[in-house]
């Protein structure tokens, strides 16, 4: 029993445990917000929502879009377009293409530092973009591995 009582006092924690579940029902998909971050209003068309992290100038936003349909794009192809538009717009450290996932990381030429998700499915998209000064690197990084690996379409 006192196990059990340990592990229940470790989880609950943790990070992952103290995050919420953030779903958008139009867009299909979702993802773990973790507790520090707080939740501003949907947006008015239903595509997503802006998070606040306190004392930070960082700007974090999930949303979906009809883009790659409108566009008459496949799915594949809007995914290499984007990654096209990074690697000449930015500068790109880190990158991830898959079939239905484009993820990118680097620094704008500002020096802001990005960390965007692209998920396409059925001609929508749903993306997670994570903007921040360098500066707020350290603080971050948390942030982006647990949003980034909880992202998921539905």
């Amino acid at each position: 029993m006192k196990r059990l009582f340990v592990l229940f006092c470790l989880l609950s924690s943790s990070p992952l445990a103290m995050a919420l579940e953030y779903c958008n029902a139009k867009f299909a998909y979702c993802i773990d917000v973790p507790n520090q971050l707080e939740w501003l209003p949907e947006a008015d068309n239903g595509d997503g929502r802006h998070f606040k992290l306190a004392n930070s100038n960082a700007d974090i936003l999930i949303f979906g879009s009809y883009t790659p349909s409108v566009l008459f794009y496949t799915d594949s192809d809007y995914l290499k377009e984007k990654q096209h538009r990074y690697k000449t717009s930015t500068i790109v450290t880190y990158e991830l293409l898959t079939v239905n996932t484009y993820t990118v990381s680097g620094y704008r030429d500002n020096g802001q530092v990005f960390y965007h998700v692209i998920k396409v499915e059925d001609g929508k998209e749903a993306v997670l973009h994570l903007n921040y000064s360098k500066n707020e690197k350290s603080r971050m990084t948390k942030i982006v591995k647990h949003m980034g690996r909880s992202f998921e379409l539905y």
